[in-house]
């Protein structure tokens, strides 16, 4: 049927193609300004004779009509219609608001590219909606029951004001279910209560003015991504609650958001979470424990086999401005160790039978055992310079060894004065000859015998000595244990070595973690 342009044509009408009494009702409605419900103004579950309007007519009324049909300022509001032919208001503007509320169409509404005041679609049934482009000064609503069973497009829309899907339902699996790519929002989107996708929803490049609710919802999509938010830019708040993701992966690189407000359980496991590039100015109402927290990056760290450090380095940051500096430490400490460990796992070659590769693999091996070697002491130590008081627990473990073994050999006899003078003198010689005596050291260095000037033994003293460098208490120059007495003693010989270099390693580690040398922010 030709496109009809005033009332008077409609109204010329004869026969099969006349205007309807739901028809003229809706007509009716529009010129004073009140809401048309058609039936009991439920969605109907096909065509009928006392909800059926055309949908050329209802282009007309949304248009404007004419002067002799001249809509009210609140323009089209339709409920409980079944709309015959396809919907198109391509290019066009609409007069007044657009509210189709529990209406179901036979074809996909065409709206590239329109301008409209307000449009609902609350409860109605649509096999598709192409809004690519379209200008809406208010707000947008596709809930209370709205259901697409096929492409909902609002690519590059621009909303003055809401969007809003909640408890909708948009049905398109394996494919876009909606794609809302580069929409443009001034105020909040709302994807909640009963939100329900099968199949992509794309919200990559969007705008959203206020905050984006994603509350209670079900994402899925059979073959790829059920949400992709790369590069979303969100002013307000982001809610991520009580959702479930039960196929497809969930994207949000490189996105923005205010605050980050979520629950752990909503999350999708099994690498189907992309972080890298996710930035957040705070975390809201949510957990802020390393634990936890890390456990959700864990989720979204790998994407095709390769580790991103950067969800560590955002979360970490938003933490410590948050003013929970141990939990940043907790994280910064846990990507260093995951960062070392990715490039030992991508460095590891697997023989396959052929004798060069073989030995680059063992070469790689080695290799990575120095690695992990030396990436423990450095988290054990110094937490990779982010804990540098872990290097003093650490020099106190080394002080409590040596002083215990200190303290054994002396008891049992098993030191002598450091000095070749003295080990050669009568009143050494004597008492250390003496088989009676127990402890020569200790008789030797008493009060009226031959050594009481020399240096008096302290085991806390000497087990400081051989841990600590640079700084001396007299105590390693004065005594030293023998190897030819009992068992502590031969003990302590070599142990003063190990535990002497240990020192040494301690004590320079958290020298260069306290002053910064490696340490990285």
């Amino acid at each position: 049927m030709a496109r009809l342009r005033t009332l008077a044509e409609w109204e010329a009408l004869k026969g099969e193609v006349a205007l309807t009494e739901p028809e003229r009702y809706l007509i009716e409605c529009c010129r004073e300004g009140r809401p048309c419900r058609l039936g009991d103004g439920s969605r109907p579950e096909g065509p009928h004779p006392d909800r059926n309007i055309r949908a050329e007519l209802l282009r007309y009324l949304i248009l404007g009509g004419c002067e002799k049909c001249k809509l009210d300022e609140w323009g089209v509001r339709l409920m409980g219609a079944f709309v015959k032919g396809r919907l198109d208001v391509s290019f066009a503007r609409a007069t007044g608001g657009t509210a189709l509320v529990r209406c179901r169409f036979d074809n996909p509404v065409q709206a590239l590219e329109s301008r409209f005041q307000f449009l609902n679609l609350s409860g109605s049934w649509l096999p598709g909606l192409n809004a690519q482009g379209t200008n809406v000064s208010s707000s947008v609503r596709l809930s209370n029951g709205f259901v697409a069973m096929g492409k909902v497009s609002l690519s590059g829309a621009k909303i003055g004001g809401q969007l809003a899907c909640v408890r909708s339902t948009f049905e398109n699996d394996g494919a876009d279910a909606l794609n809302a790519q580069g929409i443009e929002v001034a105020g909040s989107v709302f994807f909640r209560d009963g939100f329900v996708s099968r199949g992509l929803v794309r919200l990559s490049s969007a705008k959203i003015g206020g905050q984006f609710a994603c509350r209670e919802g079900t994402f899925s999509n059979s073959r790829g991504d059920a949400l992709n938010a790369a590069r979303m830019h969100v002013t307000g708040q982001f809610f991520w609650r009580d959702n479930t993701v039960e196929s497809g992966r969930v994207i949000l690189a490189a996105a923005h958001v205010g605050d980050l407000v979520d629950k752990m359980n909503s999350w999708p496991d099994g690498g189907r979470l992309i972080l890298d590039g996710f930035s957040y100015d705070r975390i809201g109402d949510a957990p802020t424990d390393a634990k936890t927290r890390l456990k959700w990056l864990r989720k979204g760290d790998r994407w095709g086999g390769e580790f991103f450090p950067q969800p560590y380095n955002q979360l970490a940051k938003v933490l410590r401005e948050m003013g929970h500096d141990r939990a940043a430490r907790a994280v910064r400490i846990k990507q260093e160790q995951l960062v070392r460990q990715h490039i030992r796992d991508t460095s590891r070659i697997v023989p396959n039978g052929n004798v060069g590769v073989a030995f680059k693999s063992l070469w790689a091996d080695g290799r990575n055992l120095i690695r992990w070697v030396w990436d423990t002491v450095l988290r054990g130590i110094t937490g990779y310079g982010h804990a540098p008081v872990r290097s003093v627990i650490a020099l106190g473990v080394l002080f409590l060894i040596a002083t215990f073994l200190s303290n054994r050999a002396w008891n049992e006899g098993s030191f002598a004065p450091n000095s070749g003078p003295i080990l050669v003198s009568s009143g050494w010689t004597d008492l250390a000859d003496d088989t009676s005596i127990q402890n020569p050291a200790e008789a030797w260095s008493a009060d009226n015998a031959p050594g009481q000037d020399w240096e008096t033994f302290n085991r806390y003293a000497y087990g400081f000595d051989v841990v600590v460098p640079i700084l001396t208490l007299g105590q390693t120059e004065a005594w030293a244990p023998s190897t030819t007495r009992e068992w502590w003693g031969r003990q302590l010989w070599w142990a003063r070595w190990v535990l002497s270099s240990l020192g040494w390693i301690v004590t320079a580690l958290g020298a260069a973690a306290i002053t910064g040398i490696i340490r990285r922010d």
